[in-house]
Protein backbone atom coordinates (compact mmCIF):
# COMPACT_ATOMS: atom_id res chain seq x y z
CA UNK A 1 0.00 0.00 0.00
CA UNK A 2 1.48 3.18 -0.77
CA UNK A 3 1.67 5.21 2.54
CA UNK A 4 0.80 8.59 1.00
CA UNK A 5 -2.34 7.11 0.18
CA UNK A 6 -2.78 5.62 4.10
CA UNK A 7 -5.29 7.60 5.22
CA UNK A 8 -7.63 7.35 2.86
CA UNK A 9 -8.08 3.59 2.29
CA UNK A 10 -7.67 3.29 6.45
CA UNK A 11 -10.86 6.24 6.76
CA UNK A 12 -12.37 3.86 3.92
CA UNK A 13 -12.00 0.72 5.24
CA UNK A 14 -12.94 2.21 8.93
CA UNK A 15 -15.76 4.30 8.24
CA UNK A 16 -17.68 2.93 4.98
CA UNK A 17 -17.54 5.95 3.20
CA UNK A 18 -17.60 5.42 -0.69
CA UNK A 19 -15.43 6.98 -3.00
CA UNK A 20 -17.04 10.08 -3.93
CA UNK A 21 -18.34 10.95 0.03
CA UNK A 22 -14.02 10.74 0.66
CA UNK A 23 -13.11 13.18 -1.93
CA UNK A 24 -16.37 15.34 -1.17
CA UNK A 25 -14.59 15.95 2.71
CA UNK A 26 -13.73 18.85 4.03
CA UNK A 27 -11.42 19.32 6.73
CA UNK A 28 -14.47 21.59 8.55
CA UNK A 29 -16.05 18.12 8.54
CA UNK A 30 -13.58 16.26 10.21
CA UNK A 31 -13.38 16.83 14.38
CA UNK A 32 -10.31 15.60 16.11
CA UNK A 33 -9.99 17.56 19.19
CA UNK A 34 -13.51 16.00 20.22
CA UNK A 35 -13.78 14.13 23.27
CA UNK A 36 -14.58 10.97 20.23
CA UNK A 37 -13.28 12.14 17.15
CA UNK A 38 -15.83 11.79 14.64
CA UNK A 39 -16.83 13.16 10.47
CA UNK A 40 -19.62 14.73 10.00
CA UNK A 41 -20.36 14.18 6.33
CA UNK A 42 -22.75 17.06 4.62
CA UNK A 43 -26.14 15.57 3.17
CA UNK A 44 -24.95 17.84 0.18
CA UNK A 45 -22.00 14.87 -0.36
CA UNK A 46 -23.93 11.24 0.65
CA UNK A 47 -25.52 8.81 -1.67
CA UNK A 48 -28.73 9.05 0.60
CA UNK A 49 -29.03 13.05 0.82
CA UNK A 50 -28.64 12.88 4.59
CA UNK A 51 -26.16 13.98 7.16
CA UNK A 52 -23.78 11.37 8.84
CA UNK A 53 -21.86 11.52 11.96
CA UNK A 54 -19.35 9.00 11.96
CA UNK A 55 -17.02 8.11 14.88
CA UNK A 56 -13.23 7.53 14.36
CA UNK A 57 -11.27 4.59 14.69
CA UNK A 58 -7.86 5.29 16.58
CA UNK A 59 -5.70 4.27 13.66
CA UNK A 60 -7.75 6.98 11.82
CA UNK A 61 -7.44 9.98 13.72
CA UNK A 62 -3.51 8.69 13.83
CA UNK A 63 -3.59 9.18 10.25
CA UNK A 64 -5.69 12.18 10.15
CA UNK A 65 -3.79 14.01 12.14
CA UNK A 66 -0.56 13.47 10.94
CA UNK A 67 -1.94 14.55 7.60
CA UNK A 68 -3.60 17.54 8.93
CA UNK A 69 0.17 18.60 10.72
CA UNK A 70 1.29 18.58 6.61
CA UNK A 71 -1.39 21.17 5.09
CA UNK A 72 0.44 24.28 4.37
CA UNK A 73 -3.02 26.74 5.09
CA UNK A 74 -5.10 26.95 7.52
CA UNK A 75 -8.02 27.40 5.77
CA UNK A 76 -10.76 24.95 4.57
CA UNK A 77 -10.27 22.41 2.08
CA UNK A 78 -10.42 18.84 0.94
CA UNK A 79 -9.27 16.76 2.89
CA UNK A 80 -7.99 14.17 0.59
CA UNK A 81 -7.67 16.47 -2.30
CA UNK A 82 -4.60 15.42 -3.98
CA UNK A 83 -4.27 11.33 -2.60
CA UNK A 84 -7.79 10.08 -4.08
CA UNK A 85 -6.92 6.96 -6.34
CA UNK A 86 -7.59 6.63 -9.84
CA UNK A 87 -8.52 2.81 -10.93
CA UNK A 88 -4.89 2.65 -12.46
CA UNK A 89 -3.27 3.87 -9.52
CA UNK A 90 -5.77 1.28 -7.05
CA UNK A 91 -5.07 -1.79 -9.06
CA UNK A 92 -0.82 -0.82 -8.57
CA UNK A 93 -1.77 -0.20 -4.68
CA UNK A 94 -3.37 -3.84 -4.90
CA UNK A 95 -0.62 -5.01 -6.59
CA UNK A 96 1.98 -3.91 -4.30
CA UNK A 97 -0.22 -5.46 -1.39
CA UNK A 98 -0.41 -8.69 -2.84
CA UNK A 99 -4.37 -8.60 -3.40
CA UNK A 100 -5.17 -9.56 -6.74
CA UNK A 101 -7.76 -7.61 -8.65
CA UNK A 102 -9.94 -10.10 -9.71
CA UNK A 103 -9.77 -13.68 -7.61
CA UNK A 104 -10.37 -17.30 -8.98
CA UNK A 105 -14.01 -16.90 -7.31
CA UNK A 106 -14.36 -14.07 -9.70
CA UNK A 107 -14.55 -10.89 -7.24
CA UNK A 108 -13.30 -7.91 -8.01
CA UNK A 109 -11.81 -5.62 -5.58
CA UNK A 110 -12.24 -2.51 -6.60
CA UNK A 111 -12.76 0.38 -4.61
CA UNK A 112 -15.78 0.08 -3.43
CA UNK A 113 -14.79 -3.42 -1.57
CA UNK A 114 -13.55 -1.24 1.33
CA UNK A 115 -17.25 -0.98 2.04
CA UNK A 116 -17.77 -4.84 2.28
CA UNK A 117 -14.60 -5.15 4.23
CA UNK A 118 -15.79 -2.65 6.67
CA UNK A 119 -19.36 -5.18 6.56
CA UNK A 120 -17.51 -8.34 7.35
CA UNK A 121 -15.16 -7.03 10.05
CA UNK A 122 -18.17 -5.22 12.20
CA UNK A 123 -19.81 -9.08 11.50
CA UNK A 124 -16.14 -10.66 12.58
CA UNK A 125 -15.98 -8.17 15.99
CA UNK A 126 -19.67 -9.75 17.05
CA UNK A 127 -21.20 -6.04 16.27
CA UNK A 128 -24.98 -6.49 16.76
CA UNK A 129 -26.69 -6.47 13.34
CA UNK A 130 -29.07 -3.45 14.02
CA UNK A 131 -25.66 -1.72 14.80
CA UNK A 132 -23.92 -2.73 12.09
CA UNK A 133 -26.54 -1.38 9.73
CA UNK A 134 -26.45 1.89 11.18
CA UNK A 135 -22.53 2.19 10.83
CA UNK A 136 -23.07 1.20 6.86
CA UNK A 137 -26.07 3.65 6.68
CA UNK A 138 -28.13 1.43 4.99
CA UNK A 139 -31.57 1.35 4.90
CA UNK A 140 -32.33 -2.90 5.26
CA UNK A 141 -30.39 -5.04 7.54
CA UNK A 142 -30.28 -7.72 4.94
CA UNK A 143 -28.47 -5.54 2.67
CA UNK A 144 -25.61 -5.22 5.84
CA UNK A 145 -25.58 -9.14 6.13
CA UNK A 146 -26.21 -10.96 2.79
CA UNK A 147 -24.79 -8.44 0.43
CA UNK A 148 -22.16 -6.43 2.35
CA UNK A 149 -20.72 -9.57 4.50
CA UNK A 150 -18.32 -11.94 3.02
CA UNK A 151 -19.67 -15.08 4.59
CA UNK A 152 -16.52 -17.18 3.40
CA UNK A 153 -14.44 -14.98 6.00
CA UNK A 154 -17.17 -15.64 9.02
CA UNK A 155 -15.72 -18.00 11.79
CA UNK A 156 -18.51 -20.54 11.27
CA UNK A 157 -16.40 -23.84 11.71
CA UNK A 158 -15.38 -22.16 15.15
CA UNK A 159 -18.76 -21.59 16.29
CA UNK A 160 -19.80 -25.06 15.33
CA UNK A 161 -16.63 -26.13 17.42
CA UNK A 162 -18.09 -23.88 20.51
CA UNK A 163 -21.49 -25.39 20.43
CA UNK A 164 -21.93 -27.90 24.12
CA UNK A 165 -20.95 -31.63 23.38
CA UNK A 166 -23.77 -33.68 24.09
CA UNK A 167 -21.68 -36.72 24.84
CA UNK A 168 -19.93 -35.61 28.02
CA UNK A 169 -24.03 -33.82 29.12
CA UNK A 170 -24.91 -37.94 28.72
CA UNK A 171 -21.56 -39.32 30.21
CA UNK A 172 -22.17 -37.00 32.98
CA UNK A 173 -25.88 -37.60 33.89
CA UNK A 174 -26.84 -40.78 33.42
CA UNK A 175 -29.35 -40.56 36.02
CA UNK A 176 -32.84 -38.88 35.62
CA UNK A 177 -32.97 -35.47 38.41
CA UNK A 178 -35.63 -35.42 40.09
CA UNK A 179 -36.04 -31.85 40.17
CA UNK A 180 -35.98 -31.77 36.43
CA UNK A 181 -39.06 -33.76 36.45
CA UNK A 182 -40.55 -31.69 39.03
CA UNK A 183 -39.96 -29.00 36.40
CA UNK A 184 -41.38 -30.68 33.69
CA UNK A 185 -44.61 -31.53 35.84
CA UNK A 186 -44.34 -35.36 35.17
CA UNK A 187 -46.00 -37.77 37.31
CA UNK A 188 -43.69 -39.63 40.33
CA UNK A 189 -44.43 -43.13 40.35
CA UNK A 190 -43.45 -44.88 43.84
CA UNK A 191 -40.48 -47.83 42.97
CA UNK A 192 -40.78 -50.16 45.80
CA UNK A 193 -38.74 -53.17 47.11
CA UNK A 194 -39.55 -56.20 46.25
CA UNK A 195 -42.45 -57.42 48.05
CA UNK A 196 -42.54 -60.38 50.52
CA UNK A 197 -45.32 -59.44 52.46
CA UNK A 198 -49.10 -58.57 50.58
CA UNK A 199 -50.08 -57.04 53.95
CA UNK A 200 -47.49 -54.36 53.00
CA UNK A 201 -49.77 -53.57 50.00
CA UNK A 202 -52.45 -52.84 52.77
CA UNK A 203 -50.72 -50.53 54.56
CA UNK A 204 -51.91 -46.54 54.18
CA UNK A 205 -51.66 -43.30 56.51
CA UNK A 206 -54.67 -41.35 56.81
CA UNK A 207 -54.68 -40.01 53.06
CA UNK A 208 -54.69 -43.25 51.50
CA UNK A 209 -50.95 -43.11 50.64
CA UNK A 210 -48.95 -45.72 51.03
CA UNK A 211 -46.40 -45.93 53.57
CA UNK A 212 -43.30 -47.79 51.84
CA UNK A 213 -39.71 -47.65 53.28
CA UNK A 214 -37.82 -48.07 50.34
CA UNK A 215 -37.30 -46.27 46.62
CA UNK A 216 -34.86 -49.20 45.10
CA UNK A 217 -36.11 -50.44 41.69
CA UNK A 218 -37.04 -53.40 41.19
CA UNK A 219 -35.52 -56.27 38.96
CA UNK A 220 -37.42 -57.83 36.06
CA UNK A 221 -38.95 -60.86 38.11
CA UNK A 222 -40.05 -58.73 41.07
CA UNK A 223 -41.70 -56.49 38.57
CA UNK A 224 -43.65 -59.28 36.91
CA UNK A 225 -44.63 -60.10 40.78
CA UNK A 226 -45.81 -56.57 41.29
CA UNK A 227 -47.51 -56.56 37.97
CA UNK A 228 -49.39 -59.49 38.73
CA UNK A 229 -49.81 -57.51 42.37
CA UNK A 230 -51.58 -54.58 40.71
CA UNK A 231 -54.06 -56.28 39.27
CA UNK A 232 -55.59 -57.16 42.82
CA UNK A 233 -54.46 -53.98 44.29
CA UNK A 234 -54.64 -50.90 41.90
CA UNK A 235 -50.83 -49.29 41.56
CA UNK A 236 -50.37 -45.89 42.70
CA UNK A 237 -49.38 -42.86 40.97
CA UNK A 238 -48.63 -39.46 42.90
CA UNK A 239 -49.07 -36.41 41.35
CA UNK A 240 -45.74 -34.02 41.86
CA UNK A 241 -47.78 -31.57 43.90
CA UNK A 242 -48.60 -34.20 46.34
CA UNK A 243 -45.44 -36.14 46.53
CA UNK A 244 -44.04 -34.02 48.88
CA UNK A 245 -46.50 -34.72 51.31
CA UNK A 246 -46.51 -38.41 51.02
CA UNK A 247 -45.60 -40.22 54.06
CA UNK A 248 -43.00 -42.32 53.14
CA UNK A 249 -41.90 -40.84 50.43
CA UNK A 250 -38.80 -38.13 50.61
Amino acid sequence: MSQSRKPVYLTAVFTGLRRSELAALEWDDVHLDAAQPFLNVRASTTKNHKQAVIGLHEDVVTELRKLQAKRHSSANGLVFAALMPNMETFKADLKEAHIEFINAKNQRADFHSLRHTLATNLALAGTAPRVAMEIMRHSDMRLTSKTYTDAGLLPITNAVAKLPSFTNLLANDSQIDSQSLIHMGQVLSVPVEKITNRNELKITDNKGLMSLQSTSVMTGQEREEWCAMQERNPPLSVPIDSASNAKGVG
